[in-house]
């Protein structure tokens, strides 16, 4: 059988490329994730700020970045002979005191996850099939697919915004303002105490407020110890 090529077929085979900046340091960015509404081709910004993506003429590719305003191309025939960098606003204003609540953890969470949200609740890239087994055995992998250069990208991602997301919990839980008001330490003092007796992860989610408070009393009782004895 004959098969033809739509002439869209062939454009849709042109790459985008550029670099990612700041639009404020008109520094480089990095895990940045790109989608093509068109094709649903996905790729991540290289640790460079250079980004490729397949596209055609008149597609629409959106940049997102936890932190900053996701941005919406679209791809004219220009783009593909000079290429086309992309400048990322932050979404915040960094010099604002902000003041950390359970809502604020919440939104900058949910935030986090809908930025990345292709990569956190897709299966991990080159595991074929979607009904793997929970405990990892039977799963199929795809060899061409798990090793390219595109699945350890996303895969380097995932790992990477899952620690993330665990030290902003335990930031969140063990907050500089929190272990103040239990310790009455300040400056210096204050953040020796943050980095010594930082809790996991795990205690963070296992514990509540009193088993904190608890906790933060016994780490203290030591910490005034070892001063007393310097």
């Amino acid at each position: 059988m004959a098969c033809f090529l739509d002439a869209s077929d062939s454009i849709a085979q042109q790459q985008l490329s550029g670099t990612i900046f700041d639009a404020t340091t008109d520094s480089t960015l990095q895990d940045v994730f790109i989608i093509n509404l068109n094709s649903n081709q996905t790729t991540v910004v290289s640790k460079s700020g250079r980004y490729n993506i397949p596209a055609a003429e008149g597609n629409r590719i959106v940049f997102t970045a936890i932190g900053y305003e996701p941005d919406t191309l679209k791809v004219e025939f220009h783009m593909f002979v000079t290429g086309y960098d992309i400048s990322l606003k932050q979404r915040y204003n960094l010099l604002k005191t902000v003041v950390v609540t359970e809502r604020d953890y919440q939104t900058d969470s949910l935030e986090r996850r809908e930025a990345y949200r292709h990569i956190l609740d897709d299966p991990l890239p080159g595991i074929t099939g979607r009904n793997t087994p929970s405990s990892g055995f039977g799963v199929v992998l795809s060899p061409a697919s798990f090793f390219s250069s595109k699945s350890k990208q996303e895969r380097e991602l995932k790992k990477k915004l899952l620690y993330n997301e665990k030290v902003a919990y335990v930031d969140f839980k063990f907050s500089r303002s929190f272990v103040q008001r239990y310790t009455g330490l300040k400056g210096d003092s204050l953040q020796t105490f943050l980095l010594r007796f930082r809790p996991s992860y795990e205690f963070c989610r296992q514990s509540n407020q009193e088993d904190m408070i608890n906790y933060i009393n016994e780490k203290l009782k030591i910490y005034l110890r070892r001063e007393e004895n310097k």
